[in-house]
Formats: structure tokens, sequence, C-alpha cells
């Protein structure tokens, strides 16, 4: 027969292997966690960041166009900014919210461009061209779509923005 002292070195041994896989186990559950964690704190970094940028770019749009003497940044470079930005910051944000992003950069460019255009050449501004004319300008058509699209693309990523923020969705 086996002796009490083999079955008890069996029975420790398996105890000691039992617990050191548990404890391994354990120790992987908490690595995930933290990655997770890490995660998560640099995808709202990133959010924040792109939504900061964003929101910057279109105020430097809006005040170089209500302002147009004051010395503004070129708005390429700006565009380009945020560009580089969407690549760095890429590895934490989905596909849709980097989708929103460049649109939302794009439809600012596209106003910005049409907007321009039309006080360049001399056209009647905003408030003129209704007192002047039964048309409407060529470009209104154009701009009003794009600031729908503005709007609707800046409420798309404001909402994802705050629901990473908190914590609803990841």
């Amino acid at each position: 027969m086996v002796s009490d002292a083999v079955v008890v070195g069996i029975l420790t041994f398996i105890g000691t292997a039992l617990a050191t896989g548990a404890g391994f186990w354990q120790w992987q559950r908490t690595q995930a966690r933290e990655a997770r964690a890490t995660f998560r704190t640099q995808r709202v970094d990133a959010l924040r960041e792109v939504w900061e940028a964003l929101s910057s770019f279109e105020e430097a749009q809006r005040m170089s166009i209500a302002h147009p003497d004051a010395a503004t940044e070129p708005e390429t470079g700006r565009l380009a900014q945020i560009n580089l930005l969407l690549l760095r910051r890429s590895p934490f944000l989905r596909s849709d919210e980097q989708e929103w992003a460049q649109a939302f950069a794009q439809r600012l460019t596209e106003i910005d461009a049409l907007l321009r255009a039309g006080l360049n050449e001399g056209r009647p501004t905003d408030s003129e061209w209704w007192a002047t004319s039964r048309e409407l300008p060529p470009a209104t058509h154009v701009a009003s779509t794009a600031a729908y699209q503005l709007r609707t693309l800046r409420d798309k990523l404001g909402e994802r923005y705050a629901a990473v923020m908190q914590g609803e969705h990841e």
C-alpha cells in the first residue's frame, strides 16, 4: 500500500498547484482589467483631444469670417493638424468616430471656402442679397447642406464623447 507520507505529499503538491494556478488566473484577470482601464483612459483622452481640436477649428473659422481683417492661422494648417491628430489617435478611436471627425473638418472647410468666395467676389452679404435680388446666391444651397451636415456631425460626436465620459459606451 501507499504510505501516508506519499499521500500527504501528493495532496500537498495538488493543493499547491491549484493555489498557484488560481493565483496566476487572478493575476491575469487583474492585468486584463488594468489594461482595459488604461485603454479606456486613453480613449477618453483621444476623444477629448479630437473634440477640442474640432471645436477650436470651428471657432477659428467662425471668427475669421466674422472678423476677416483679424490675423488667423491658415485654415489648411489647422485641417492638416486635425488630420494628423486623427492619425495619431486612431488606435483609440472607432472608425465611425474617425469618419465623423474627418467629415466635420471637411464641412467646416467647405463652408469657409463658400463664404470667403462670396466675400472676395464682392457679392452682397447675407443681409444684402434679400434686398438686392430675387434669386438665392448660388452657394446658399451648398452651404446650408454643409451646415446641416456639420450640425449633425457635431451632435453625433458630442453624444459619443458624453457617453464615453460617463462610461456608457466603450
